[in-house]
């Protein structure tokens, strides 16, 4: 199906079934969050400032959806919960359905353009790496297996996309350790803009490709 513009205008969003791990209260350097156990690892979520002085208790599980932001100076995500559900006290009481959904792990999908595609090769080593423009966003992405750097079309092109989640931590001037998110690109699909559809000033327009890199 092809992708309508308004699609192009909304942020990636997310959703996943996981457990309550532990809450950590806001400060100036970051917003209030709930850490939660995804199948495959824990992933931090921003929750209002309300829900931190009065958590669940560990291990209570719950289905997160919501937006996916960008932070442009360091490259990482924030995972913005606008839907928390409770599903369900522990996994123990998971029916089958909750189970698929839950081993199915976190998901965070989009739609965009290809900003720019490159491959370089120094030595014995390729480094692919390519760039996608979405809502409010522009994310370059590294050291792509070959497998998903073919799928990527040229620059100006229009995709659907999925993204997984790595967890880089680092200590603050104050040393204290904080903990980013960092995207990573599972799939990615070329597809059409819908007929008749004109990008409006709100919608990211297909960049000019970039030269070619001479290796």
């Amino acid at each position: 199906m092809a992708i309508e513009p308004k699609e192009l205008s909304q942020a990636p969003r997310f959703e996943g079934l996981g457990s309550f791990v532990f809450c950590r209260p806001g400060n100036e350097d970051w917003k209030p969050s709930y850490t939660i156990e995804f199948f495959g690892g824990q992933i931090s979520v921003e929750v209002e400032e309300s829900e931190v002085s009065n958590p669940p208790a560990p291990g209570t599980m719950f289905l997160i959806a919501g937006s996916v932001r960008h932070n442009g100076r360091n490259g990482t995500v924030s995972l913005v919960a606008s839907v928390k559900k409770h599903v369900a006290a522990s996994q123990d009481a998971f029916t089958a359905e909750q189970w698929e959904q839950y081993v199915r792990g976190l998901r965070i999908w989009g739609t965009g353009i290809v900003h720019a595609k490159d491959s370089v090769v120094m030595g014995r080593t390729t480094y692919n790496k390519a760039t996608l423009k979405w809502q409010g966003a522009t994310h370059e992405f590294r050291k792509l297996t070959p497998e998903i750097y073919q799928r990527i079309p040229s620059a100006g092109k229009f995709v659907r996309f999925d993204m997984g989640l790595s967890v880089r931590e680092e200590k603050n001037p104050t040393g204290q350790l904080v903990v980013y998110n960092l995207p990573s690109l599972v799939s990615i699909k070329s597809d059409e803009l819908a007929t008749g559809s004109v990008p409006s000033s709100g919608v990211p327009k297909p960049p000019t490709p970039p030269p070619a890199n001479k290796v």
